[in-house]
């Protein structure tokens, strides 16, 4: 009877995680950059992210945003990934850490004291 109940209760447990965090939903990854002041120089290193994206086939797009009537956060950058879903989230995660120009960009965003300082994974739940 107890293995009975653990089993139930693990399967609602998994069925109500899976139901929240739902792998086929699209999947926007919104990271917070620091310029460092040389927005052009970020706009164009993200546009050479976008062109390393292309070339390993990646279903990514790629968008950068700046916050405006955002009081405090007024002017902060936000770098938009939209993927698909969550498995296309992963793979292009991978993907562009395994790439040696993608590296490469990043170790010259940080010569540049650019970085990004927050990250969120989101998903659209609207109806």
């Amino acid at each position: 009877m107890k293995t009975l109940l653990v089993t139930v209760l693990m399967t609602l447990t998994i069925g109500t995680a899976a139901h929240a965090t739902d792998q086929r939903r699209a999947v926007r990854d919104v990271v917070v950059a620091d310029v460092n002041g040389d927005l052009d120089g970020f706009l164009d290193r993200m546009k050479r992210i976008e062109g390393v994206a292309a070339r390993l086939g990646l279903d990514a797009k790629l968008r950068v945003f700046q916050a405006t009537f955002a009081g405090s956060q007024s002017g902060e950058i936000y770098l938009y990934w939209e993927l698909p879903n969550f498995i296309a989230f992963a793979e292009a995660e991978t993907a562009l850490h395994d790439d040696a120009e993608f590296l490469a960009i990043l170790e010259e965003m940080g010569e540049a004291g650019q970085d990004f300082t927050s990250e969120l994974l989101t998903i659209e739940v609207t109806k």
